[in-house]
């Protein structure tokens, strides 16, 4: 089998992985192997990228791993899911990021993680929905939520906010989406110490007792060894648990039942599987509706936010998103090009329920067993929550500036039973906590502080996946806050690796 070694190989070049390949390669010292199972178009050219993944008007499709449910969805391309979401650039509470220090040792908390998020705005080239942008719907949904006596948030990221109504920045540049692929691999890419192995995928590690070796890829010439010195895994939360199973890491019954060697037990890996749990409610449009939005193919089909306090909220911040929505509707592909629709959609921002993330089998193409568990919290905490985000949606619905753009068919009781919630759940795209941090023994916990694999001794993880608790945001600017972190951690230990070296 062909080998190549790296001082350091990223497996997975999506969000995160862009960021690390950016930190990391900066040291001329350090050789640096970006693993990426998907394409590489190269730097930003319209000529050469796919239209559908510059075009930041709607979530992309064409890359998926898999033809799944949508709230499954993960792009196989450089990029990741950063090329293929809908562009909003939200931030969590600084309550949600203070809770991480109880995972951490105290190292993780709101002050500490603050400057990456201001750096991942920057980079991201985050902007507002300016006015050029903005639909005849969505100024309604302003209107209404002020009606209501929603406060109007001018700025819905400002750390002093709590509820209220707002317009969602987002990382585009004009109407292209501005993925970290452009924002940080690109200016990465002329570094002679940094190589981008696409359409590679990641089989499996291999292990000389608790050291990672390298990595098994498979690609269009078979499968060859990747050797590295340290290994991060940027998979993403759908990815790494089956990557670790698949090589002999994880639940020891899992590993068995897989026909894996079970050669690091590991019960947290691929449980804590966490996204915000949402239901909808949608709407008829009015031909006034369609008057006012001729071009809604056009349009980006979700700018505005709706942050409540819900009747079991647990602190003064938000658990309510509501997201109103006025595009053409969803198709059995994901694509947004049939008719006008409207609605709006309530999430749970700080959800209980839990679900896991499975290996299917040892073939890497085969993909994963996911179960949500959406509203599956014994407490029924995630469900009245998200009815009472249907509530204001009602509410809002009927409010004097959207009731003359769509019509409103009201939830009749046994739409609010549990069957038919549990029927219609739904997530928010955002899965975070399956290779969560935590201490090494918490037995939910897979990870350290500074993402390292417990028991492992150079295997790290690096993305959203290591997220011990869900931020009340999308999660796309943290995840590139906490890679750029621990990129920045990492990089340290490198450079004094190096010095002793040279000094030895």
């Amino acid at each position: 089998m062909r080998q190549t070694h790296f001082n350091v190989l990223i497996v997975g070049g999506g969000a995160a992985g862009c960021v690390l390949a950016n930190r990391l390669s900066e040291d001329e010292r350090t050789s640096v192997g970006l693993v990426e199972a998907g394409p590489d178009y190269g730097t930003f050219d319209v000529e050469r990228w796919p239209a559908e993944l510059l075009d930041a008007r709607s979530a992309a499709r064409g890359h998926d791993w898999s033809p799944g449910p949508s709230c499954c969805a993960r792009a196989r391309v450089i990029g990741g899911s950063s090329a293929h979401n809908g562009c909003w650039a939200t931030l969590g509470a600084p309550a949600d990021y203070d809770a991480w220090a109880a995972y951490s040792g105290g190292s993780w908390d709101n002050a500490t993680l603050r400057p990456y998020l201001r750096r991942a705005v920057s980079r991201l080239r985050v902007r507002p929905v300016g006015p050029d942008d903005r639909t005849a719907w969505h100024e309604a949904v302003i209107e209404a939520g002020r009606a209501l006596g929603l406060p109007y948030l001018e700025d819905v990221n400002a750390e002093h906010e709590r509820e209220g109504v707002g317009w969602v920045p987002l990382n585009a540049v004009g109407g292209t989406r501005w993925h970290t692929a452009f924002a940080y691999l690109d200016p990465a890419r002329d570094r002679p110490n940094l190589r981008i192995v696409a359409r590679s995928l990641a089989v499996r590690l291999e292990f000389a007792g608790e050291r990672a070796t390298g990595l098994v890829v498979a690609g269009e010439d078979g499968e060859r060894l990747l050797t590295a010195d340290t290994v991060i895994l940027c998979c993403g939360t759908y990815g790494n648990p089956p990557l670790l199973m698949r090589s002999g890491v994880g639940p020891e019954a899992v590993l068995r039942r897989l026909g894996a060697p079970v050669l690091h037990p590991r019960d947290g890996v691929g449980e804590n599987l966490v996204d915000h749990s949402s239901l909808g409610l949608m709407l008829d449009p009015l031909e006034s509706l369609h008057a006012a939005m001729p071009d809604a193919a056009e349009s980006y089909f979700a700018q505005t936010v709706i942050k409540a306090r819900s009747s079991v909220a647990r602190d003064e911040f938000w658990d309510i998103h509501i997201v109103p929505s006025a595009a053409p509707a969803e198709d059995a592909q994901g694509y947004y090009n049939g008719p006008l629709t409207a609605g709006f959609y309530s999430f749970a921002m700080a959800p209980d329920a839990r679900g896991s993330v499975r290996a299917g089998s040892l073939d890497p193409e085969e993909p994963p067993v996911i179960e949500h568990g959406f509203f599956t919290d014994p407490e029924g905490h995630d469900q009245q929550v998200v009815l009472d985000g249907i509530d204001l949606a009602h509410e809002l619905a009927r409010s004097v500036p959207l009731a003359g753009l769509a019509g409103l068919t009201p939830w009749p009781a046994e739409r609010r039973e549990r069957e038919s919630v549990l029927a219609d759940a739904s997530g928010y795209w955002h899965p975070v906590g399956t290779c969560a941090m935590g201490p090494e023994d918490d037995p939910r916990a897979v990870a350290d502080e500074r993402g390292r694999v417990h028991g492992l001794e150079n295997v790290y993880v690096a993305d959203a996946s290591l997220m011990p608790l869900i931020p009340r945001a999308n999660t796309h600017l943290t995840t590139v806050a906490v890679a750029d972190r621990l990129g920045e951690l990492l990089a340290a230990s490198l450079s004094g690796a190096h010095g002793r070296s040279e000094a030895g």
